[in-house]
Parts: structure tokens; C-alpha cells; sequence
């Protein structure tokens, strides 16, 4: 087991490179120092690559994805970068992957990131080989929630944090207020502004997009019943980063909407220079559409039979 894990770490090594290096134009010495490798060593991994047949006249990658369909979307929704992936691997997740290796391309260093939380945003921390990036910084997308770290927005900095070799900022507040007088004390506070401020001034965001149907606050019970009866009842279909939006990606306004310790993801979409969403489901299709129709996201990356609903 220890072999085969090793084997695959290495082969997903040969692929970053080669994609860094034919698609993405980087130079070697640029690779070395986002791979935190040797140059000689990043040579051979592009060696590797030829060797191994990635490497023809392009790349024969699973994260290359479904052109047709990428190009469709990316007119459609006028995006910066669509990534589909026409692949089923129980034990590969080619998403979060293509994601996490897009994510290393546009990185840049002293780059502010705020970053969300979920099984998405899981999955990309999973997926991103561990880089050297000691003067970025990373703070989250919201305020507390839930009994456990990984429903924490705190957790994911300070683990995409981790992972980059960056520096993590903690929001000390929760993320739903109890009443409008909390949320005045709390959005008021020194720690709450400052952290809010840089997550607004992001360079790059990374979230997930969610719906009622699958969407992490109704499966850790969050969001109470109650509450998502009331959001429906103003046509909310999900949320991006506690931003609720119908199907038409009009913006929901309800007593609990008004009382949220967030990052306005408007001022996010008008400032940062990339913004990655990861999203698979049919279930999610009302809520991916109005996200990408209000054009909260520069770059998503999802499956076919998703891509296909959007059309």
C-alpha cells in the first residue's frame, strides 16, 4: 500500500509539471520553487512525463477535461477558466485535483486567499501538493459554526495555511448572531473588521457552491429547519460563501440573512483576481447557475453530467 501510495504521489508530480510547464508556460526554475524541488529535479519529472507517453503533443491528462463543453460555459457565463471533467474514478478525485493544480498556476507570492469550507474545499486542501509560500496570507470566508473543526471556516485557513507554508488569520466570531444586538457588537469588533477586510481584498478565494438538497449547513444541522423554511420561502435555492440567492440569483434578505458575520462576496468578485469554485450535482444546478450568472466566480471546475444541466 505504502508503494502504490508513493507511485501515485510521483505520478501526480510528473502530471503538475508537465501541465505547469506545457499549458500553463511556466519555466522550470518557476516550477522548482512552487514544487519546492531542485531544478534538475523538476527536469526530470518533464523527462518523466515524455517517457511515460503524458506528454505527446499535448497532454494526455484526466484533468484536461471536456473542451467542448468547457469553451460552452466559459462564453455562456463569461468565465476566465472552466475546467469539465469526463471522468468516474472511485478512487481519484480529478475535480478537486484539476482545481488544487489550478490553483498553483495563478498563485502568487504575498497573495492574500480566503478560503471557504465544506467537502469541496476538503477535497482541494486534500488534492494541493505542499508548496513554499511563507508571506501569503489566508483568513476564511465567514464567522464559526458547528461542534466539530472540520465545520469550521477557522479549520480550512488554517489548513490551506499549512499546507502553502502561509500564515493563517483567525476570525473570532460566529457566523450566525443570535440577535441584532450581537451582530452589532460583533461586526463592530476590531478582529471582525480586520479579518473581513482582508477576506473582501482577497487576491484568490477558493469555495464550494452549496444547495439545500446536499449543502454542508443542512447536513451538520446548522441551518435549522425553521430557517431553511423561511429562505425558501423567499425563493433562496443555496448559498455561496452564506451569500443566499434564488434561482435567478436575485440576493434573499430574511431576519437571519441580516444578522451574518461574512465576507460580502460582491466587493470579493469586483477585487480579486481569481475566484475558484467547485461544485458537482445535479441538485446544485439552480444555485451554480445563479453564482456563475451574477459572475461571483472567475473559475469552476465540475463533472459533465453537472456541466451538461447548465445548459
Amino acid at each position: 500500500m505504502a508503494k502504490k501510495e508513493t507511485d501515485d504521489l510521483m505520478y501526480n508530480k510528473i502530471l503538475l509539471a508537465a501541465n505547469l510547464y506545457y499549458k500553463n508556460h511556466f519555466s522550470q526554475q518557476e516550477i522548482a520553487k512552487r514544487l519546492n524541488v531542485s531544478r534538475p529535479w523538476v527536469s526530470k519529472l518533464l523527462a518523466k512525463a515524455l517517457e511515460l507517453g503524458i506528454v505527446k503533443i499535448t497532454i494526455d491528462s484526466p484533468l484536461s477535461g471536456d473542451s467542448d463543453l468547457e469553451e460552452t460555459l466559459q462564453q455562456k457565463y463569461n468565465l476566465q477558466k472552466v475546467v469539465v471533467i469526463d471522468r468516474d474514478d472511485t478512487y481519484k478525485d480529478y475535480v478537486a485535483q484539476a482545481a488544487a493544480n489550478y490553483f498553483i498556476s495563478v498563485i502568487k507570492p504575498n497573495d492574500t486567499i480566503a478560503v471557504g469550507w465544506g467537502n469541496a474545499v476538503s477535497r482541494f486542501i486534500n488534492e494541493l501538493m505542499p508548496m513554499q509560500l511563507p508571506d501569503t496570507n489566508v483568513v476564511p470566508l465567514a464567522g464559526s459554526f458547528g461542534t466539530t473543526f472540520e465545520t469550521l471556516p477557522n479549520y480550512s485557513a488554517l489548513k490551506l495555511a499549512e499546507r502553502i507554508q502561509g500564515n493563517a488569520g483567525v476570525l473570532h466570531a460566529p457566523a450566525f448572531c443570535s440577535s441584532k444586538e450581537e451582530y452589532k457588537a460583533l461586526s463592530q469588533n476590531e478582529n471582525t473588521q480586520a479579518v473581513l477586510s482582508q477576506a473582501e481584498n482577497a487576491d484568490l478565494v477558493i469555495n464550494g457552491i452549496g444547495s439545500f438538497h446536499s449543502s454542508f449547513l443542512t447536513r451538520h444541522h446548522i441551518l435549522s429547519d425553521e430557517s431553511i423554511k423561511e429562505l425558501k420561502q423567499y425563493d433562496a435555492v443555496g448559498d455561496f460563501a452564506l451569500q443566499f440567492l434564488s434561482k435567478d440569483g436575485n440576493t434573499i434578505n430574511t431576519e437571519l440573512t441580516k444578522n451574518l458575520i461574512k465576507a460580502d462576496v460582491f466587493k470579493i468578485a469586483d477585487h480579486a483576481r481569481c475566484v475558484i469554485a467547485i461544485a458537482e450535482g445535479l441538485e446544485k444546478t439552480e444555485i451554480i447557475h445563479a453564482v456563475l450568472s451574477r459572475h461571483l466566480v472567475t473559475a469552476f471546475f465540475t463533472d459533465k453530467e453537472t456541466a451538461l444541466s447548465l445548459l
